[in-house]
């Protein structure tokens, strides 16, 4: 098992009820399971839509979580 600590940002972190959440995951957990399996129902979108980063490191969603990992949730901006 691995434990990881995940930050939501903007409209995420008020879904999530938090900006700061703590999930164990079993060794090889990918980010898109993570995401499908604790976040999607909460978030109301698709994956694509998110940009994900590792310990301040761009992400894909199939990149593995290793216990200790930082990983953060950024939802689309829009601005003008």
């Amino acid at each position: 098992m691995a434990e990881v600590t995940v930050l939501f940002f903007s409209y995420a972190a008020d879904r999530m009820s938090g900006r700061t959440k703590r999930y164990q995951v079993r060794d090889g957990t990918t980010v898109s399971e993570l995401f499908s399996r604790e976040f999607k129902s909460h978030l109301g979108e698709s994956m694509g839509t998110f940009m994900f980063s590792i310990n301040a490191d761009w992400a894909d969603p199939s990149q593995v979580l290793r216990d200790g990992d930082e990983l953060a949730v950024i939802p689309p901006v829009s601005g003008g």
